[in-house]
């Protein structure tokens, strides 16, 4: 992949990621869109690509080829305005749109970076190809000596995982969504409390958040007071300008707010913040975030009117050409000269560090004969998470079209973007102007979500603990030995949750891709089972769990006294 990556660039050319689990509609789309003319991909994914008129050459088998060609340094002749990379994020209109930025935005987040540092370190590529990420992740490393462990697909969303992997290479540098690292630092305690020993990550010394609003929690002051020699860093910069605003948290994690700044303006960048009336806002007074300087890119492919509209004349600069990049980001200055998010005035979101356009999904839906109308909004659960809840008009039973909508859209959108929850209404709710309503939707009834297949309780004491779990991470009230973990709202972070509580409870090392493989309650007891040998010793495990939570605390305590 990264020589792949580094050939095309070399040659002068600007690299298109194609996730090969992203649909094939999706990727024929991107394909079609940016009318790739070479496709580097390796012989086990040709089959997994849809149709397309590019020549595909095979990193893998093609190797007799590619080094047929003259082995004389090549001098490509890209200046700062040809073009690096297309990446695709959600879009609106129900396509996704690409993102084109040029080589001259890339160098100078390289430049920053590489002024803030002293030395290479030993980097985690964690981020998808597909996420701008990735270009930071990679070439920050190779740009300062540094040295690039790339994560296995099955480790991105396993916490555990995760820390070993840091831990056997000895990392010392990691970019992560905010979303990863609260679970990395919820995995981590004392030896023998916590899934994940806090020695195992005693290499960091630089962590730095990306993707959404950072908070800061419990278990990361923890975390931290902990890696005493590790300091913390906030990235804030939509895809369109990559990163533009930073802040560096202080030694002391107590002191650290919830919703810390996204900091002050990169080099070349400029951040202003406006009124309706594009007047610039007084300090501490609330208004949207616009980014010029040169970070932003050349605008979306194929899509002038979109490109003309979030990416405007530049009315504070004098330079002829200058643009703005309207971000839809309220924000504020802080009397320090920080600054604050304060979340979005449109319906773009952003969960678990993806940004997702509404739309796309409402567009999507739309296309399924069954559905009449659609809204789609994300709402918080019990806990205070995200998910995303699809509100439907339809002709047909709740239960004989949940799952189809569900399969409908896995088909045509990337996994994180199908709604977790599927609420069916007769009619939405309009205001006195006749728009929809939004604030009137119901909160859906997370007790357990219509599904097609009809609920039968657990029956052993290991069913019966795995429903406990799933109902404790999935925020329901009712799971039964046949539902999907998928359909009832799980999802890729929820996964590693529920793996770290049952290895916790069955003490057994159990991959996070068996859920996957077994999504149902019943197929998940299965897997436990099969690493133990036999069903009398999982249950046997799983009656003295259910003795042992049923023991106050305080008498266990007075007995671990006692042995002493």
């Amino acid at each position: 992949m990264v020589i792949g990556l580094l050939a095309i660039l070399k040659a002068g050319g600007a690299y298109v990621p194609l996730d090969p689990f992203y649909p094939k509609e999706r990727l024929a789309f991107m394909l079609e869109d940016t009318q790739v003319c070479v496709l580097l991909t390796q012989q086990r994914l040709v089959e997994q690509l849809p149709e397309h008129k590019a020549r595909v050459v095979c990193l893998d088998e093609d190797w007799k080829d590619i080094a047929h060609p003259s082995q004389e340094n090549l001098s490509s002749g890209v200046t700062i305005d040809n073009l690096a990379y297309v990446i695709y994020t959600s879009g609106s209109t129900g396509k996704p749109k690409g993102i084109c930025l040029a080589q001259g935005s890339l160098i100078n987040l390289l430049q920053w970076h590489f002024s803030h540092l002293c030395k290479g370190a030993r980097t985690l590529q964690f981020a998808s190809l597909s996420f701008d990420a990735s270009f930071h992740e990679i070439f920050a490393t190779w740009g300062t000596g540094g040295t690039l462990f790339i994560l296995s697909e099955n480790l991105r969303m396993d916490a555990v995982g995760l820390g070993r992997f840091v831990s056997d290479r000895a990392i010392e540098k990691v970019i992560l969504p905010v979303v990863v690292l609260q679970l990395l630092a919820e995995s981590v305690g004392e030896q023998g409390i916590a899934p994940l020993h806090i020695g195992l990550l005693n290499t960091l010394w630089e962590i730095i958040t990306t993707g959404e609003q950072l908070q800061i929690t419990q278990p990361i002051i923890k975390l931290f007071k902990s890696l005493k020699h590790c300091s913390l860093h906030n990235h804030y910069g939509p895809s369109e300008t990559h990163v533009v605003t930073a802040l560096s948290l202080g030694k002391n994690s107590d002191e650290w707010s919830f919703y810390p700044p996204i900091g002050r303006p990169i080099t070349n960048t400029q951040i202003y913040i406006v009124d309706r009336q594009f007047n610039i806002v007084p300090l501490g007074v609330t208004g949207e975030l616009y980014i010029g300087g040169v970070s932003l890119a050349q605008g979306y492919l194929n899509r002038p009117d979109l490109t003309a509209e979030k990416f405007i004349p530049n009315p504070f600069s004098e330079k002829p050409g200058a643009r703005l990049y309207k971000t839809g980001d309220l924000a504020r200055y802080l009397p320090n000269g920080n600054i604050e998010y304060l979340g979005r005035i449109d319906h773009q979101v952003k969960i678990r560090g993806f940004r997702i356009e509404l739309g796309e999904i409402e567009a999507a839906l739309s296309q399924h004969p069954a559905v009449r109308e659609v809204v789609v909004l994300d709402q918080k659960d019990e806990a205070g998470k995200k998910r995303l809840v699809a509100y439907v008009v339809s002709d047909q039973e709740p239960t004989s079209i949940s799952g189809k909508l569900r399969y409908f859209l896995h088909e045509k959108l990337p996994s994180y973007i199908v709604p977790s929850a599927f609420v069916f209404l007769e009619a939405l709710p309009l205001t006195s102007n006749g728009k929809v309503d939004r604030r009137a939707l119901p909160v859906p009834d997370l007790a357990r979500p219509e599904l097609e297949r009809t609920f039968v309780a657990p029956r052993t004491a290991a069913e019966e603990i795995v429903a406990e779990i799933w109902k404790q991470v999935l925020g329901i009230e009712k799971v039964g030995i046949y539902d999907n973990f998928f359909e009832l709202g799980g999802h890729s972070l929820m996964t590693t949750r529920v793996i770290s509580q049952v290895r916790q409870v069955f003490q057994i090392e159990l991959p996070i891709r068996s859920l996957f493989k077994s999504p149902t309650l019943e197929g998940l007891v299965d897997a436990i089972v099969q690493i133990w040998g036999t069903h009398e010793v999982v249950e046997e495990i799983a009656r003295t769990w259910k003795e042992l939570e049923q023991i106050p605390a305080d008498d266990i305590k007075t007995m671990l006294l006692r042995e002493i």
